[in-house]
């Protein structure tokens, strides 16, 4: 998914209103924002209607308006926005704590606790977006991170045994893997993945 711009206008914004009935006046404020209003799911009538609408619709942000979040419509946006990341903004009138650490863990990017101000509406999407887009940011630093971590370890492991198999000392291993990488034009993680298969094949038998 491409993360949205700040920018406002063209946003494309689902709506899912849990009875609290603004959603005419959201629309409103949302045109004069000149951001595009793709459904509105009332969750009243339909409370499971939600996961679907993000699947079919890919909507830039979702938001939220409820009384009090229910701890189901959290468990369900929380399945959806880890397949799927969203901006979602989270109007409440009022939250419990395990409702508000609830949100967070869904994923929500901004739980706003004491309803919705129509003229505060577009500078809380546009930090509701920001918001997503920071925790987009870790979460691909720490998956570069990881990546490059395990990666690492399959490096060593693999000149462990070029070190035990070949009599090497560490810096001719590592040498040796780097040849090898270049020699067929791959990363030194796959050598040493391919390596290690190798090696647990034959040990094997």
């Amino acid at each position: 998914m491409n993360t949205p711009s700040l920018s406002l206008p063209g946003l494309r914004v689902l709506m899912a209103d849990a009875g609290q009935r603004r959603s005419p006046a959201i629309r409103l404020e949302l045109i004069r924002l000149r951001c595009q209003l793709v459904d509105v799911i009332d969750l009243g009538a339909q409370p499971d209607a939600l996961p679907a609408a993000l699947e079919r619709l890919a909507p830039d942000l979702v938001l939220i308006d409820c009384e009090q979040p229910a701890l189901p419509l959290l468990e369900q946006l929380g399945e959806s926005l880890q397949a799927q990341p969203r901006a979602v903004l989270l109007f409440a009138e009022q939250m419990t704590p395990d409702q508000m650490r609830s949100a967070l863990t869904a994923g929500i990017s901004l739980p706003q606790l004491a309803g919705l101000a129509l003229q505060r509406l577009g500078p809380l999407l546009q930090l509701t977006l920001a918001r997503f887009e920071h925790d987009q940011a870790l979460q691909r630093d720490l998956r570069h991170t990881q990546t490059q971590l395990a990666e690492r370890k399959l490096v060593e492991r693999a000149r462990g045994i070029l070190m035990r198999e070949q009599g090497l000392d560490e810096e001719a291993a590592f040498q040796r893997l780097r040849q090898l990488a270049m020699t067929g034009g791959q990363t030194l993680a796959s050598v040493a993945a391919r390596l290690i298969d190798a090696d647990q094949l034959l040990r094997a038998r």
